[in-house]
């Protein structure tokens, strides 16, 4: 049952195949991770008119719900998995039909080239699979507008996941930003089930 967890986990990082169906389920359907979009969008404060990023759209279900917000805006979307494109593009067909969702198959690490800069920038259980996580997110600063503002969100998910880990979290987040060059840097706990979300910010200078 170890080995099979340790699979099932590490699906979360690119989800293919017959496993990566299931992951992508875990991420539909798992309570704390519609808490964690729903929390980790009203901390960005999306405003109708924004331009918005999300590296690691996963099956889209934040995108959906951001793009129900930027409304006059554009919500743009980059994730590895081609599974998960698949997934997400079904779930926004509608938007995408209608020019207000663009999602691509890539990785934050290697920006696609969206045709805009952002106003708001958003990755959900996404920085732990970064190698290096300061220059994706310089990558991530140059892809921002002036003063926006990027919202890193971490649950940990291991099984001996504390909310101190949470906390440690936050810490290693907020380094990479400042490190990046992103200004302004805050850190928030969202005390959840089973364990603690951190959900750190920081703007574009």
């Amino acid at each position: 049952m170890s080995w099979l967890r340790s699979v099932l986990v590490g699906q979360f990082g690119n989800p293919r195949g017959l496993l990566g169906r299931l992951a992508g389920l875990v991420m539909t359907l798992r309570p704390s991770n519609k808490e964690r979009n729903r929390r980790t969008l009203a901390l960005l404060e999306i405003r109708p008119a924004d331009d918005v990023l999300e590296l690691g759209f996963g099956t889209g279900l934040a995108i959906e719900q951001a793009a129900s917000i930027a409304t006059q805006g554009k919500v743009a979307g980059v994730d590895r998995s081609e599974l998960m494109l698949l997934e997400a593009s079904r779930r926004n067909a509608k938007a995408i039909h209608e020019g207000k969702v663009d999602l691509r198959l890539g990785s934050a690490e290697r920006m696609p080239d969206f045709g805009r800069r952002f106003d708001k920038a958003f990755a959900v259980n996404v920085y732990m699979f970064w190698e290096d996580p300061v220059g994706v997110l310089r990558g991530v600063r140059s892809a921002m507008k002036g003063g926006g503002t990027l919202c890193l969100t971490l649950q940990p998910r291991h099984q001996s996941a504390t909310d101190a880990d949470a906390r440690k979290a936050a810490e290693r987040m907020a380094e990479s930003l400042r490190a990046a060059g992103f200004t302004e840097v805050r850190s928030e706990i969202l005390e959840m089930e089973p364990v603690d979300s951190a959900c750190v910010l920081g703007r574009a200078p």
